[in-house]
């Protein structure tokens, strides 16, 4: 395996984080992921996550457990004036997790990452500049490289593609409804307004995958790819042929993050051989070993779902340990020693 370039993917899903940060923690022990990976992508709260484990000095995995587990509350905390309010504002203030980014975070830049590679999905719907002419909308990755300066369009400055790790961390979490869109700007002093990455790559894995082969070339691939739980999703078919823009708002949200985690996982699976994609997730319809039945709703951080989505992350553990243990194995080896290559400039602001 010395000659694979290995990925890390992460599915969004708010609360239902502790469920890979559980993961991760079962396959790495002590370990640091950078050291076993050489790309690690993330979306929404796996954007977080990502950026946590990314960054020169990572964030504990222990710690980020700790996170959901004992701040979740706060960031997900109700308004008085629902469900009033919810009618014509976003569920959530962003203040306790934007406290939250800010402090593990800090000042850190995207160019700082330096010993593995960080993708980022977010979808911009204000940029600096209009691209195509006319066009303010676009779906954006925030990668490690182009904030260092590989593979820029012609002309292009390497500060207009970096941004700081809390501003990142806040953009591809933005789901709408939930919280409000992030301002953030890059180190050009340049604006964007931003949404979550999970409207259009809740499971970020297809996308690692493209850019892992521009980067490296030709080269064997290992993906491990961790959900947040399979949600399952119940739409009152009756009720919705009724449904206007208020009925379709949260259900629509569940769908395009299920149905995106989904479609992505199967055609990677029709895309890599056998033992090349390792994707482990867990379906949220049945009940835990202890009896409890998981909320898949990716806000419920009541410590009676927040525990159960603990025993749900140790009953994944559980039923695929042998999985684990092998695929512990593997990447207990060192990673192959391999820069990123330049390659031709990217189409779009900061497409693919």
């Amino acid at each position: 395996m010395t000659d694979t370039i290995r990925i890390l993917s992460i599915d969004g899903g708010g609360i239902r984080g502790i469920i890979p940060a559980m993961v991760i923690q079962a396959l790495l022990g002590e370990r640091k992921a950078q050291d076993a990976f050489h790309i690690i992508a993330g979306t929404s709260t796996g954007g977080i996550i990502a950026c946590g484990l990314a960054k020169p000095n990572p964030i504990d995995i222990k710690d980020i457990i700790d996170l959901y587990v004992d701040h979740g509350g706060e960031i997900f905390r109700k308004c008085l004036l629902q469900p009033i309010h919810y009618l014509y504002d976003p569920k959530y203030r962003p203040n306790a997790l934007e406290k939250y980014l800010t402090e593990e975070f800090g000042g850190t830049y995207l160019s700082d990452v330096s010993n593995v590679e960080l993708l980022v999905p977010s979808y911009a719907i204000s940029l600096p500049v209009e691209k195509p002419p006319g066009n303010t909308c676009a779906p954006m990755f925030f990668r490690s490289w182009q904030a260092r300066g590989l593979a820029l369009p012609g002309g292009a400055r390497r500060e207009v593609y970096d941004f700081k790790l809390d501003a990142i961390g806040r953009a591809t979490s933005a789901a709408p409804t939930y919280f409000p869109p992030a301002t953030i700007e890059n180190r050009a002093g340049q604006s964007f307004t931003m949404i979550d990455g999970g409207v259009f790559a809740n499971n970020p894995t297809l996308s690692a995958i493209v850019e892992a082969v521009h980067l490296y070339h030709e080269r064997k691939l290992l993906v491990v790819s961790i959900g947040t739980g399979s949600e399952p999703v119940s739409v009152n078919a009756r009720c919705a042929r009724h449904w206007g823009e208020l009925g379709w708002a949260v259900p629509m949200m569940s769908i395009f993050m299920a149905g995106n985690a989904q479609t992505v996982a199967f055609e990677t699976d029709e895309l890599l051989r056998e033992h090349e994609h390792w994707r482990l997730n867990i379906s949220l319809a049945t009940k835990t070993p202890e009896g409890e039945t998981v909320d898949g709703a990716m806000d419920d951080a009541s410590p009676k779902n927040i525990k159960a989505l603990v025993d749900k992350a140790k009953q994944l553990i559980e039923t695929e340990h042998h999985k684990i243990e092998r695929l512990a194995k593997i990447l207990a080896e060192p990673k192959a020693v391999v820069a990123p290559k330049d390659r031709p400039p990217q189409k779009g602001f900061l497409l693919g």
